[in-house]
């Protein structure tokens, strides 16, 4: 019997930073609004084509724009692979609100598990949220990295009546 669960269908998938080369600059993806989910994974898929370490962190703000911008102030679950052409293994790594991927020039994935839950402040409005390499280390232009976000909606329905979590 198969499962009735389709990726598709009762996730909220959406690009969160386009496949790029590096710009030998800090990178940061899009802001997106996390008040109708109950969790997001932040996708990362890094090519790194220099032997530099880079520090990933997530971000919060009041809007997409990014309306007062700070990095998160709570951890959150982290899984990398740091040797994507040898492994499809994914090992959980300590609760942060950053990781540094490694100095190896290797394909790479890392997984940040965030939980709306601990992106607000006091009711600041703290709802979106980005993820953001950079100051640390620069993506290097021999290197390649995207982004995705995959969303769990807090209210049972298909995905593409789901509110949108790109636009405020």
């Amino acid at each position: 019997m198969s499962l009735a669960f389709t990726l598709a269908e009762n996730l909220k998938v959406v690009e969160g930073l386009a496949p790029q080369v590096g710009a030998v600059a800090a990178v940061t993806s899009d802001y997106v609004s996390v008040k109708n989910l109950h969790k997001l994974f932040a996708v990362i898929h890094y090519n790194q084509g220099d032997a530099d370490v880079q520090t990933w962190r997530i971000m919060r703000a009041t809007d997409v724009t990014p309306t007062g911008a700070v990095v998160v102030a709570n951890t959150a679950e982290i899984w990398s692979n740091l040797d994507c052409a040898t492994n499809d293994t994914l090992v959980h790594r300590t609760a942060a609100i950053n990781y540094a991927s490694g100095a190896g020039a290797t394909h790479k994935m890392v997984i940040f598990e965030i939980d709306p839950s601990t992106l607000g402040d006091n009711g600041a409005g703290l709802d979106y949220t980005a993820v953001a390499v950079g100051s640390t280390g620069n993506i290097a232009a021999t290197s390649y990295v995207e982004i995705l976000f995959v969303g769990v909606p807090r209210y049972p329905a298909p995905a593409a009546m789901q509110p949108s979590i790109v636009i405020d």
